[in-house]
């Protein structure tokens, strides 16, 4: 049984646990689950935006007749240049004979992939637990 099955069928079963005996409780659950559904979709269009700025800034890097230093164009370099500087301290570069190669770019491009993942699987367990709360309010 997975985590979520076993939320729901906590939820489903007030008989089983004192806690949920009182409806004050269930909207408790409710309105918590709207909040933390909330923050994770402004969290989502952050990170999604942010994510935009950083594949801008590096394409900027890469294409020889624009300068990513000059407006509007610095904007990005300055929005993107702390986060890219964490990476680079935690990440150095790969160092080969004569060269070394960075790759802290590519896995800070990751990191916030993996963190708009865990954005949406966290809304759809909240959308469950607010579908699971809201069938019980009502049937009470």
């Amino acid at each position: 049984m997975s985590i979520t099955e076993s939320i729901i069928e906590f939820i489903q079963n007030p008989e089983v646990n004192q806690y949920f005996q009182n409806k004050f409780v269930y909207y408790l659950v409710h309105y918590t689950a709207i909040i933390l559904f909330n923050l994770t979709s402004y969290s989502y269009i952050f990170t999604k935006f942010y994510k935009v700025l950083c594949y801008s800034k590096l394409t900027f890097e890469w294409l020889p007749m624009i300068n990513p230093y000059i407006w509007p164009f610095s904007m990005f370099h300055v929005l993107t240049a702390p986060y890219f500087r964490l990476w680079a301290r935690i990440l150095p570069p790969i160092k080969f004979e004569k060269s070394s190669f960075d790759i802290s770019g590519i896995i800070a491009l990751e990191a916030l992939n993996s963190i708009l993942y865990f954005c949406v699987r966290f809304s759809n367990f909240i959308v469950l637990i607010l579908v699971e709360t809201e069938k019980t309010i009502n049937l009470s």
